[in-house]
């Protein structure tokens, strides 16, 4: 079960790095290419400015949650699996009624 959990992680990870990569083609045809074709130095002006901005929103966002995902999938699987005991204590949640009945006043 450990191996199939975290190939399945690992595939995760490489999928979101080929959807960026996809995108980044996407991107680099439909906008800077297509300005470039125009021959107009406004066209090619306007072609990089969306360029450089959707590719800029767009895979930044999609770079930030590959982090967070690659460091999730680190702590709840690499860590989980190998070091964490639950040997402790119940956790009980904080009563403020509890703790004004315990206060004698």
């Amino acid at each position: 079960l450990g191996m199939v959990s975290n190939t399945a992680s690992y595939l995760r990870l490489w999928a979101l790095s080929l959807a960026h990569s996809e995108l980044a083609t996407v991107f680099w045809e439909k906008a800077l290419v297509a300005g470039l074709n125009s021959g107009s130095p406004l066209g090619i002006v306007f072609g990089y400015s969306v360029f450089a901005v959707v590719t800029f929103a767009v895979l930044l966002c999609m770079d930030v949650l590959e982090c967070f995902l690659h460091a999730l999938r680190l702590h709840w699987v690499e860590f989980q699996n190998k070091f964490y005991k639950a040997d402790g204590h119940k956790f009980t949640p904080l009563s403020f009624r509890k703790l004004l009945l315990a206060v004698d006043y």
